[in-house]
């Protein structure tokens, strides 16, 4: 019970309302901050701690319950910038309509486990924190990028959220949270507390909601544990009943179940107690009761059961109701068992458990031995489920004076009270008996009209913390029990409230204050109340009811603190008083306290008061009450009757019979040290036989003490003492003092000594005198009046201050104006003192500035000499009259010294830096050596006594250098500086400065540096120097204390240059010529000589050596003069020649240049005039989209062309083809195979086994993948979970070969579902970013492609970018524009379209139906074949103009197709597309035909003629059919062109789609906007599969995504527009799609391409854009790298999403269909593999396949 009693305070101790002082007189530590809101409270998990949490808008807050709410910390959450429809990080880039926001606290929550404080708010999509428990400024976790999976709580401060912290098994701690509608977001998920991603949810770790939260409308409550389960208690709307009214519910989920499987939730229902038919429905409050396994809620409706207002308006009914959760649990327990196995029905009752939340399961017959063998669900068991009937209680209690909307609830000794809060600020305490009885003990207005907070903790506005019982105000017990209070009792022996008390737990030893029967214990009487301290007797304590006590344990009776034995009677307890000196004394008064009756010896409970007489003196022993005697010779106050010996005083006689001393005759005065005798004067002192106590008197005598030498140390002041003392100054001029006049034994001195004057402030003062001298000393007179006129300077009186003058120690003057005066006069008795005092006159020099502000407030700086004249405070400056406060008189600090280390002998120069320098006049460096501190004191006492080494000092003058710099040369110093102590010191003026103050470090004496001769063999001779070089000196300990730049090396009179400087060399450059020796004769050399500072070495002479002459011999030279000659001829007839050919080399450079910028101006002037036109066709074009908007395929067709691209008639498009009489046990087979596809287990058993079959071709495998998806569409969370497991497997299988060849070919199950994977997920994407770009290079290619003349036999284009579709002629064309006719339904107009004249006829179709269709998409429109081209020629009449007739051109075996040209049709002609009568139509509709796009006309032969258009077919067989043509396609006629001539064209088309190119590959491969989440989720699946396998090649994984994006994505909607737009795509725009394709794949691959001559033209023409496209795409796959990770979470909400938004799209059951043939076709197989499993056969897999083919086929199984 103790744990219980925890709980309950740590629940009830802290209520948000306020008691005002006038409610209560009492008041309780409270914390509230204006303008805040506070919304959630927790403790901290230790109590000890006592730190309190509170999470408030806008604000969090630490409290310190233990010191009476104190704050501790805050820490600001809002406002900050944020929106609902934004996700975080919300900017206002992407978000501009974001709004400052406030952040309210949805969630406040404590993780024990790690001691972290979970804090939720409802902006950034209701984002958590982890913080420190110790500090909540301390954020442990929070991200800056979420993902949707890591949003927990809700964004609306009106919508709840609840949550709860569980530990699970495996040391796992995660977060249930349950949240009402918002967005899509699960209401009941399972969030991650210790594992990565923290705050997100399992794939599927919620509860899954298929149809529309927002009908459901959740509303939390609560949320707690028990045993193995989680509860969450709510209410929402029942959208399965009429009326759809509002109602609570209870769900439980295993808290071993991460997928909700186990998902259960029954409805509750309160009656009325008076009225079964009043019913309470909405839940506000519920905390489950400690220990007796039940739950309190309080409920709260509205009349008309609904959660809104009615015409009457709401009604504050509420009522207390309690739920056994055994009951609940076994009520929970038969839903789940009948949905397993009895189809959720119950004999007699109809359906009672059914599938809620519209998800596609319902409820099944399992076999019974399911409920054992999956108690928390499976994937093959149906979630999740509901209960229709409801768990019924009746109400305890009920009020309708205000609403509830608090409750909690405490268990204390088997008694239940309930804390019921309400809406108006009323805490109800409420009694509930466990015999039904219910009683309002208490109710407590905390804060009118504050609703009290569901926490019953909070309310909006204040903290305060209040004790669930106040049981310790009760300081007797007589108050305890008239509480009432069930919490409280009194504890009978001990006299305190019970839960202060050892026996508090014990039964029959305290009172119950509730039970109001029980009165409390008392003692009756004494048999004495008063009795002496002395006297040992019995007492008898009259008690009744004294509890029994324990074996070992008696009653004892306590005076004070003397504990005296007590025995127990019938009538109490009788004890013995204690012996008197075992007592403690009494003083003068009252007597003292006798305590009784305790149990042990532990407190004691004062009952009855006895008296004791104690008094010390006489007068008060006999006058007190209590009859005591007063015994004069013993001097003692006693209770006895007589005396021992001498007389007695009895009590009550009158006072003036005690004797006392009345006063002292003669004088008081008593001088110490001297022996005097008094005399004095009483009564009653005859009593007395031997001494005087004087101190009996009651009255005080007074006698005076007194002592001469106290306080008159000198003669004049011992002269000033009162005469009545009778002191004088006696002795001689060594040993006088002032003593008493009869003390005296020397001479009595009537004359004081001389004066004697100590000190003056100050010494110095101004000529003009008015300087306040103080003079210090002894025997300076007894008044002012005897030195009035006695103090002179220099003759001239100094005024005396009376004021200030202290006898004979003191004296202030005023000194007058004086010329000159130097000496201090001082006259007194005739002796006169000389001082020294001086007089100066102060210069002033110059004010900086010298101009200011008239408002004040400049510094000025006074600068002069002599201006530390007299006292400071005596100083004052004024500026017209006006005061200017004096700071300073004389500033200069120090800043820095740049050196710390230096060489004994000195001389290195010292910078110290500092400011106002200038002003100092003798700056000076003195080095101070001491005895070294490692020395044992004794030595170096003994060291010092002896002078061995006594204190040194150096001292060297400094030059002020500037105002900031000082420059000092070290002094020098013996060898004894390295081991002894140094203290160095700038001695500026009057202020020293200690290096150790202003230095970094400590200053150190060096070693002296040695340098040794240059001529180190023979130092006499000189040094032979080679010019050009560098001079190398050798030494040792060289840089210890210099620089490079501080050392001086010269050869004579000229500078060596120090190049270097080490610990042993020195290197320096000479001059270049030999320096001449000018103090001596020119032919003596010169010494080289190094200084370093007060060190010069001079190193020996220096000799440079000179050039020897040559030695070569004359006609040499002449020969090797004539020979040089001759080859600087031939050398100058050679750059002749070569010039000569230069200039001929450059003209024919210059004119190949410029034919090739001609070619190229050519060439760009071409791209730019297409391009220009391009642009302005492309911007017709827009204007045309706004209205028509971009031509996108529905996702079911766009679905259907990827999954099935070779099937005419797909899944999707057809019905299923069953005979109507076996149709709906088909259908329910068919919906058991989709459960049984739920299965993991079975669904990779079932793709693992098909793979395995020889049979089971690359096409089977892609459409069974398609049928999956089909099938799988539903659940794409589960379909990527499959593709998962799969693609595990096959990294498995491509790591154990060659890693980089996976995903490149589709020769598994698992390559093909990745693609549909891709397809469905990058849908949005492709219509919201990429398509947008692909559409607009689609138009632009086609309209460049038929701006020029195509071969409508071969495909071949003018414009293209396919060097195989190269038309390598010239042909004349020019553009035609036609009158077309348009008729509509009312008038005929007619609209102009650009033709060429070359164009076939059916060109002409094709190009007039796309510029009169624009806004019409490709299948709206009419099929070519399905029209004819009528020319309206006048006066002709009308012409049918067709490809073929009786006019064509026939050339031999070649016919060619009839063009405009051919017509002779004119510019301006007036034509109309008619409808051909479809009787032989074949082609009559426009559905997408899948294969291989061929050119309008094939080249095949009729009846031995072949057809041809611009150019005839090459007669080379080797080339496929219109994959034709290359470089010298036309043969040998043909071999004279120049094929580059026409590869500018393709230059041309390139330069003129540059634009459109790079804005769709942008487009691609941008990440400035979000990328694709399925995207990263499959990167980030790669790299982790290659992190698993210990794949750490960049290129490999480089190359698995590349296979699985590009490649199976990309490349597949590049090449095929028809995928994704309703277009129609001609071979030849196919073949421009096909090149940019592979410069796409080209720039996603990382190996380089060699090209060269050889290579394809295709390569060659994106040569220079690959690089820059490669660079894209490295960037796209870092940046993907870096982003924040997709969670599972994350991506299954996403893709739950899809599946919800495409359901209707996509039907399953023909693909479920499909699928069941390859089942039936490898049926042995499969079910071979399914029995071999253990699992599966456990899980029953082959069984329920079994009946899946019994009831689709209806065949006979082995069932």
């Amino acid at each position: 019970m103790l744990h219980g009693k925890a709980l309950i305070f740590t629940l009830l101790s802290f209520l948000l309302p306020v008691i005002f002082a006038s409610a209560h007189s009492r008041s309780y530590p409270s914390f509230s901050r204006n303008g805040t809101e506070f919304q959630h409270l927790v403790l901290h998990p230790d109590p000890s701690v006592g730190l309190v949490y509170v999470g408030a808008r806008d604000r969090l807050f630490q409290l310190n319950a233990l010191d009476g709410l104190q704050l501790e910390q805050e820490e600001t959450t809002g406002p900050v910038s944020d929106s609902k429809e934004c996700l975080p990080p919300v900017n206002e880039d992407n978000c501009p309509q974001a709004r400052r926001t406030s952040n309210h606290n949805k969630l406040l929550l404590v993780d024990p486990n790690a001691l972290e404080l979970i804090t939720c708010g409802s902006v950034h999509q209701g984002t958590c924190q982890k913080r420190n428990l110790s500090s909540i400024r301390t954020v442990l976790f929070s991200t800056e990028r979420p993902v949707d999976t890591q949003y927990v709580a809700a964004n609306d401060p009106s919508v709840s959220t609840v949550g709860l912290v569980v530990g699970l098994r495996g040391g796992r701690t995660v977060m249930y949270v349950g949240r009402g509608y918002t967005a899509s977001h699960p209401p009941i998920s399972t969030r991650h507390l210790s594992s990565e991603p923290i705050f997100s949810y399992e794939e599927t770790a919620k509860l899954a909601v298929a149809g529309r939260l927002s009908e459901y409308d959740h509303h939390f409550v609560t949320a707690f544990t028990r045993h193995s389960y989680v509860y969450f208690l709510f209410y929402r709307r029942d959208i399965k009943s009429a009326s759809r009214e509002y109602r609570t519910y209870a769900a439980r989920v295993c808290l071993d179940d991460p997928s909700y499987y186990s998902y259960v939730e029954v409805p509750l229902v309160c009656h009325s107690a008076s009225s079964h038919s009043r019913t309470y429905n909405l839940l506000q409050a519920a905390q489950v009761l400690p220990h007796i396994n039940t739950f309190l809620q309080k409920i709260f409706v509205y009349q008309n059961n609904s959660k809104y207002s009615t015409k009457n308006g709401p009604v504050d009914a509420s009522a207390l109701c309690v739920y056994p959760l055994d009951e609940l649990d076994r009520h929970i327990d038969s839903t789940r068992d009948l949905c397993y196995t009895q189809d959720g029905r119950e004999e007699g009752r109809g359906e009672v458990a059914y599938i809620e939340y519209e998800v596609k399961s319902s409820c099944a017959n399992l076999p019974l031995n399911t409920l054992n063998a999956y108690p928390c669900g499976s994937d093959h068991t149906p979630s999740p489920m509901a209960s229709r009937t409801p768990l019924e209680a009746q109400t305890l209690w009920h009020t309708s004076a205000a609403h509830l909307t608090a409750v909690a609830v405490s268990v204390r000794d088997g008694h239940s009270i309930a804390f019921l809060g309400d809406s108006k600020g009323t805490l109800y305490k409420v009694y509930l008996g466990q015999d039904g009885t219910v009683e309002v003990y208490a109710n407590n207005t905390i804060h009118l009209n504050s609703p009290i907070n569901s926490d019953l903790v909070l309310d909006q506005n204040e903290v305060e913390k209040r004790p669930v019982a106040e049981c310790g105000d009760h300081l007797d017990c007589q108050s305890c029990l008239s509480a009432k209070d069930p919490y409280c009792g009194w504890c009978v022996l001990e006299g305190r409230y019970r839960w202060e008390c050892q026996r508090g737990s014990l039964q029959e030893q305290w009172l119950w204050s509730f039970n109001q029967t029980q009165q409390c214990l008392s003692i009756q009487n004494l048999s004495l109340y008063n009795i002496s301290r002395g006297e040992i007797t019995d007492i008898t304590v009259s008690v009744e009811g004294l509890p029994s006590l324990s074996e070992g344990e008696l009653y004892s009776c306590f005076f004070e603190d003397t504990e005296t034995p007590a025995l127990l009677t019938n009538m109490g307890v009788t004890c013995s008083t204690p012996d008197a000196s075992y007592l403690p004394p009494i003083g003068h008064g009252d007597g003292k306290h006798l305590c009784v009756c305790s149990a042990t010896a532990a407190d004691a409970a004062t009952r009855r008061k006895s008296h004791f007489c104690n008094p010390r003196k006489c007068y008060g022993c006999v006058s007190s009450r209590w009859g005591c005697n007063w015994c004069i010779h013993q001097h003692v106050c006693t209770h006895k009757r007589t005396c021992s010996q001498g007389a007695t005083i009895y009590s009550q006689n009158v006072s003036e019979e005690c004797p006392c001393v009345q006063k002292v005759q003669d004088s008081s005065l008593l001088p110490v040290n001297v022996e005097r005798k008094i005399t004095l004067v009483g009564r009653h002192l005859n009593l007395f036989q031997c001494i005087l106590i004087p101190f009996l008197s009651p009255s005080l005598i007074p006698v005076t003490l007194f002592n001469c030498s106290v306080g008159h140390l000198d003669c004049s002041r011992c002269r000033t003492a009162d005469p009545k003392y009778g002191c004088v100054w006696c002795g001689g001029t060594a040993s006088s003092r002032c003593v008493y006049q009869d003390s005296c034994t020397d001479e009595v001195k009537h004359t004081c000594p001389a004066p004697v004057i100590h000190f003056l402030d100050p010494i110095s003062g101004p000529v003009e005198g008015g300087t306040l001298v103080t003079i210090s000393g002894s025997n300076l007179g007894q008044r002012a009046e005897d030195i009035q006129n006695s103090v002179t300077v220099a003759g001239v009186p100094c005024s005396v201050i009376h004021s200030r003058y202290e006898v004979s120690s003191r004296q202030d003057c005023t000194s007058i104006q004086a010329a000159v005066l130097f000496t201090f006069f001082f006259f007194f008795f005739f002796v006169a003192l000389t001082v020294s005092f001086y007089n100066l006159d102060p210069v002033l020099n110059r004010i900086v500035p010298q101009r200011g502000p008239k408002a004040g407030g400049s510094s000025l700086a006074i600068k002069g000499h002599r201006l530390r004249t007299g006292h400071p405070n005596e100083v004052s400056v004024l500026i017209g009259g006006v005061p200017c406060v004096l700071y300073i008189i004389f500033i200069f600090s120090v800043f820095d010294i740049n050196l710390s280390s230096l060489f004994g002998s000195g001389g290195r120069i010292i910078r110290v830096s500092g400011q106002n320098l200038d002003v100092v006049q003798e700056p000076k460096m003195r080095v101070t050596l001491s005895p070294p501190d490692i020395l044992p004191p004794r030595k170096r006492r003994s060291i010092i006594r002896s002078n061995e080494m006594s204190l040194t000092r150096g001292m060297s003058r400094c030059t002020v250098n500037s105002s900031s710099l000082i420059l000092c040369p070290t002094p020098a110093v013996g060898p004894e500086a390295r081991r002894a102590g140094v203290k160095v010191q700038f001695l500026l003026d009057s202020l020293h400065f200690d290096f150790s103050t202003v230095g970094n470090e400590d200053f150190s004496y060096e070693s002296n540096p040695k340098l040794h001769p240059l001529n180190q063999n023979d130092p006499s001779k000189p040094y032979h120097h080679k010019p050009g070089s560098i001079i190398s000196v050798e030494g040792e300990n060289l840089d210890l204390a210099i620089y490079k730049h501080e050392v001086e090396a010269r050869i004579g009179e000229r500078v060596c240059s120090v190049k270097t400087l080490t610990r042993n060399h020195l290197y320096c450059e000479p001059p270049v010529q030999q320096p001449l020796n000018v103090h001596a004769d020119a032919s003596c050399l010169c010494v080289f000589q190094v200084r370093m500072g007060n060190l010069n070495f001079s190193l020996g002479r220096v000799q440079y050596d000179s050039q020897p002459l040559s030695t070569f011999p004359l006609e040499a030279q002449v020969g090797v003069g004539i020979g040089a000659s001759i080859v600087a001829l031939i050398v100058l007839i050679i750059v002749l020649i070569y010039r000569k050919k230069s200039k001929q080399a450059m003209r024919d450079y210059k004119k190949v240049q410029i034919q090739l910028e001609n070619l190229e101006t050519s060439v760009r002037d071409r791209c730019k005039k297409e391009f220009t036109d391009l642009m302005t066709e492309m911007m017709d074009m827009s204007s045309d989209l706004v209205g028509s908007g971009i031509p996108f395929l529905d996702y079911c067709a766009y679905a259907e062309r990827i999954f099935f691209p070779g099937h005419q008639d797909s899944p999707l498009r057809r019905d299923l083809d069953i005979p109507e009489s076996r149709r709906q046990t088909v259908e329910q087979g068919l919906i058991q195979l989709s459960n049984l596809l739920n299965s993991k287990l079975f669904l990779t058993k079932f793709i693992h086994t098909l793979e395995v079959q020889r049979t089971f071709s690359p096409r089977d495998r892609a459409y069974v993948a398609s049928l999956l998806t089909v099938a799988l569409h539903g659940k794409l969370e589960y379909f990527t979970d499959i593709l998962k497991t799969l693609l595990n497997d096959l990294v498995e299988q491509c790591v154990a070969k060659n890693p980089k060849l996976m995903l490149r070919r589709t020769e598994s199950v698992v390559e093909k579902l990745l693609t549909n994977w891709m397809s469905i997920c990058l849908f949005s994407f492709l219509r919201e970013s990429a398509g947008e770009s692909f559409y607009m290079l689609f138009r632009a290619i086609k309209h460049q492609v038929d701006k020029g003349p195509v071969d409508a036999v071969t495909g071949k284009a003018k414009y293209t970018l396919n060097d195989n579709r190269l038309l390598r002629e010239d042909v004349d064309c020019c553009f035609i524009t036609f009158k077309m006719v348009s008729s509509g339904r009312t008038t005929t107009q007619t609209i102009p379209a650009k033709v060429l004249d070359c164009d076939t006829i059916t060109q002409v179709k094709e190009k007039l139906l796309e510029q009169t269709s624009k806004g019409t998409s490709f299948s709206q429109r009419p099929h070519i074949e399905s029209l004819l081209l009528e020319w309206r020629a006048g006066v002709a009449g009308h012409l049918i103009l067709s490809d073929e007739d009786l006019t064509s051109v026939v050339q031999g075996s070649w016919k060619r197709l009839n063009t405009l040209q051919h017509y002779k049709v004119p510019d301006g002609a007036m034509v109309a597309l008619v409808p051909r009568n479809t009787k032989h139509l074949l082609h009559d509709s426009h559905d997408y035909m899948p294969g291989e796009k061929t050119p309008m006309l094939d080249d095949g032969e009729e009846g031995g003629v072949r057809l041809w258009h611009l150019v005839k077919a090459s007669e080379d067989s080797e080339l496929p059919k219109h994959r034709k043509g290359s470089v010298r396609e036309r043969g040998g006629e043909r071999a004279k062109a120049i094929p580059e001539i026409y590869l500018t064209r393709l230059l041309s088309m390139k330069g003129t789609l540059q634009k459109f190119v790079d804005d769709l590959f942008t487009a691609i491969l941008s990440t400035s906007r979000p990328v694709p989440l399925a995207v990263k989720y499959f990167f980030d699946l790669l790299d982790n599969q290659a992190l698993q396998h210990n794949i750490t090649d960049p290129e490999t994984i480089h190359i698995w995504k590349t296979n699985s994006l590009p490649l199976r994505f990309w490349i597949n909607i590049l090449k095929n527009p028809q995928f994704i737009f309703d277009v129609h795509t001609s071979d030849h725009v196919d073949a421009v799609l096909s090149v940019i394709a592979q410069t796409f794949m080209d720039s996603c691959t990382i190996a380089d391409h060699k090209l060269g001559r050889d290579s394809p033209i295709n390569k060659l023409l994106y040569a220079r854009d690959i690089p820059r496209y490669k660079q894209m795409v490295e960037r796209y796959y870092a940046d993907i790298r870096q982003t924040i990770s997709a969670s599972d979470q994350e991506m299954n909400s996403a893709l739950a999403e899809l599946s919800h938004n495409y359901a209707a799209e996509v039907n399953g059951l023909v693909a479920l269909h499909e699928l069941y043939k390859y089942i039936n076709k490898y049926y042995d197989q499969i079910i071979t593999t399914l029995e071999e499993d253990s699992t599966a056969q456990k899980m029953q897999l082959g069984y329920r396949l079994q009946q899946i083919a019994a009831a689709v086929e209806n065949k006979v199984t082995d069932l």
